[in-house]
């Protein structure tokens, strides 16, 4: 039987709204220049904001490579053309570098200070960029007003933790885990899931923070995008191709944690967004679940959903799937990611 939880996961908390996305404090971990350039470090302490303002108007693009930069933008080219209006081309767009190790970067698009969505970019062990996850409107990972709620929870304030000699940091673990890792002077980090505010096991993000460090040796540079609107995936990097995508397919959100019976039955087969929506019609509610690899997941979640990209001669190149959204970010990954680590079970009534 599959078990939704890690072993030494929190039992997931009810988190309710979206508050205005205030990006208190950062601290910035080594940056990759572009190719050629080698590898750079620079960090900065940032003290918590206490005024609600665009983040705009505390990060520029200086704190991402040019290349990730034209990769970026090359994405909202792409995810512009979805339908007329939904202004991601015309979205400023604010970078702030993920850690340790994994060289990434969370992109904040906003128009005129509202937010369109939300991209992770990462580049993988042989240099090359991936769009790893995306989100559309207000759904953020990284939310401070949710990073507070999670301290307040255990009686402790960041700016005081900040005061007394620790620090915060933006991380992310491959595959999709976003997380916040809280330094504390003389006493133990803390971890908490950047999309949930679940408290993360010590001992398995220690080890993941050790693992970053070794694979930031390895990593030497980021490879030349082509000047096209392409994506670079692991699986289907010599593609080169402009590319769009359809309109959003959404379902109704829900929590796994409401009907456990899921957990008895036997995972379905699902090789695309095909047999997804077969599935729809026949139950209703998907479940995705990765077992032990919940961890890096923030599941057990609901599959809420898909948008497909295709080429410039209409074919299918790639397939993003939504998880989340009910008690945690709603993010569209790619599809392949999730066959590679996890199964889909079916939620009866």
């Amino acid at each position: 039987m599959k078990r939704p939880f890690h072993p030494e996961w929190n039992v997931l908390r009810r988190i309710t709204g979206i508050a205005v996305c205030l990006l208190c404090v950062i601290t910035l971990l080594p940056l990759l220049q572009a190719e050629g350039a080698g590898i750079q470090n620079a960090s900065k302490s940032l003290q918590p904001f206490t005024s609600a303002k665009s983040t705009a108007e505390h990060h520029s693009d200086t704190f991402a490579p040019d290349v990730v930069q034209q990769f970026a933008r090359k994405q909202t080219t792409v995810l512009a053309t979805e339908h007329a209006g939904n202004r991601w081309d015309q979205a400023q767009l604010d970078f702030y570098p993920l850690g340790p190790g994994t060289h990434s970067w969370l992109v904040y698009a906003n128009v005129e200070g509202s937010p369109v969505g939300y991209m992770i970019i990462s580049a993988n062990d042989q240099g090359h960029l991936q769009l790893s996850e995306y989100g559309q409107g207000e759904q953020r990972p990284y939310n401070i007003s949710l990073l507070d709620q999670t301290l307040n929870k255990q009686q402790l304030d960041l700016q005081e933790l900040i005061s007394d000699g620790g620090e915060l940091q933006l991380c992310y673990a491959p595959p999709l885990l976003a997380y916040w890792k809280v330094e504390r002077h003389d006493q133990d980090a803390i971890y908490i899931d950047a999309t949930n505010g679940d408290t993360l096991p010590i001992g398995v993000l220690k080890a993941m923070d050790t693992d970053s460090q070794q694979s930031t040796k390895r990593l030497k540079s980021i490879r030349s995008i082509s000047g096209q609107a392409v994506v670079i995936t692991p699986d289907d990097s010599s593609k080169d191709a402009s590319l769009s995508v359809d309109s959003m397919d959404l379902q109704p959100l829900f929590d796994p944690a409401d009907n456990l019976l899921w957990i008895t039955s036997k995972p379905v087969s699902i090789t695309g967004v095909k047999t997804l929506n077969q599935q729809w019609k026949e139950h209703k509610k998907i479940v995705f679940s990765a077992d032990k690899q919940n961890v890096l997941y923030g599941g057990p979640l609901p599959v809420s959903g898909y948008q497909i990209w295709r080429n410039d001669r209409g074919s299918i190149q790639n397939q993003y799937v939504a998880i989340g959204g009910k008690t945690s970010v709603r993010r569209f990954v790619p599809l392949q990611t999730l066959l590679r680590d996890g199964d889909f079970y079916v939620m009866k009534p």
